[in-house]
């Protein structure tokens, strides 16, 4: 009797541990789904400033183009001013 007492304790003890696993690997599973949806936001706003930031160069490259065309175009006027005023 002890020794199908013993084995019936080592099986129930098994499925026991076998249970405890099943769960700890399902929360691990729900924990890896929500860093892949956290991690499918991140990389949108990511690529969302990203875009931005290509805006942003872009804008100012286009406003110092303008910045040197309007430096280049207040020397000319006063070239021609001190060219008029002797």
């Amino acid at each position: 009797m002890d020794a199908m007492t013993s084995a019936w304790l080592v099986m129930g003890s098994s499925l026991c541990v076998v249970l405890v696993l099943a769960i700890l690997l399902w929360v691990q599973w729900l924990q890896l789904q929500q860093n892949k949806a956290e991690l499918s936001v991140l990389r949108a706003l990511l690529q969302s400033i990203g875009g931005i930031i290509q805006r942003l160069e872009s804008e100012n490259t286009e406003l110092g183009a303008g910045l040197r065309a309007e430096k280049g175009q207040v020397e000319q006027l006063k070239r021609q001013l001190r060219l008029a005023n002797p």
